[in-house]
């Protein structure tokens, strides 16, 4: 029958990946181009994922889970989606920041607090900091901090060399935002184009390291998601403008210096 296609098992991390690739797909050629409405777009996607072609148990669970997962991510959340799923390139680097914003903002709101003191009462593991840890080298922490002075991103003026040897140890001490709204935008404009980790918004949370222009509290993940979503829906002015225009210059520089 014109049109059938069989659906292989999406099982495991492979199959998540899968279908977070084919849900891009779907949403590249129908939602991007206007023949769908967002909301069209997801039901039709995920009524044509439900059902494959493996008998086993096992395939079986595993391909509910997968399942389950695209339909919490893109009902749930559609403007991580639109944030990822609009990026110029859209590997496996970008589904896996999608997933851990995603899975990041879940356990932010699920946290029950009998869970929080059983995780605390916990032994530590690496784990967190795999994904909270992200790897700068110190040339390139150099030149963020630059840009960061440059551009009065924070009311302190950084040290490069201090800033370096304090994210090496992972002893960072907060500074304070000048303007919340330029600070969001500078840090989404360097992660895209992978100079800083997509979850920046997590390490910053997590360890207190920006305290609001106000002065009265350190922001948290929904300080900057909110931030950058309000960014998101609104363009650029003729100030907003100059800053990305700094910002691709250092973008330039620091790609440059990772070539050499």
């Amino acid at each position: 029958m014109r049109g059938f296609r069989r659906m292989p098992a999406q099982t495991g991390k492979q199959g998540l990946f899968r279908l977070v690739k084919q849900a891009q797909e779907s949403y590249t050629a129908e939602v991007a181009t206007r023949q769908k409405s967002y909301r069209r777009y997801v039901l039709d996607f995920i009524h044509s994922k439900r059902y494959h072609d493996e008998t086993d148990a096992w395939s079986k669970n595993e391909h509910l889970k997968n399942y389950h997962t695209i339909v919490d991510l893109l009902r749930g959340h559609e403007k991580l989606v639109r944030k990822y799923f609009e990026q110029e390139v859209f590997d496996d680097m970008q589904i896996s920041g999608l997933l851990n914003e995603f899975y990041t903002f879940d356990l932010s709101q699920t946290d029950a607090p009998g869970d929080i003191l059983e995780r605390a009462s916990a032994p530590r593991t690496k784990t967190p900091d795999i994904v909270f840890k992200p790897a700068l080298g110190r040339e390139k922490v150099n030149l963020i901090v630059q840009l960061a002075n440059e551009v009065n991103l924070f009311k302190e003026r950084l040290d490069a060399n201090d800033v370096a040897t304090r994210y090496e140890t992972d002893t960072l001490q907060p500074v304070t935002s000048r303007n919340n709204t330029r600070l969001v935008l500078s840090l989404d404009k360097l992660a895209s184009h992978g100079i800083i980790p997509y979850n920046w918004q997590a390490f910053i949370a997590k360890r207190k390291l920006v305290i609001s222009s106000s002065g009265k509290k350190h922001l948290d993940q929904h300080d900057l998601s909110s931030t950058l979503n309000r960014i998101k829906d609104t363009p650029p002015g003729i100030s907003e403008k100059r800053l990305l225009s700094v910002i691709d210059e250092y973008i330039k520089r620091i790609k440059d210096k990772e070539i050499q």
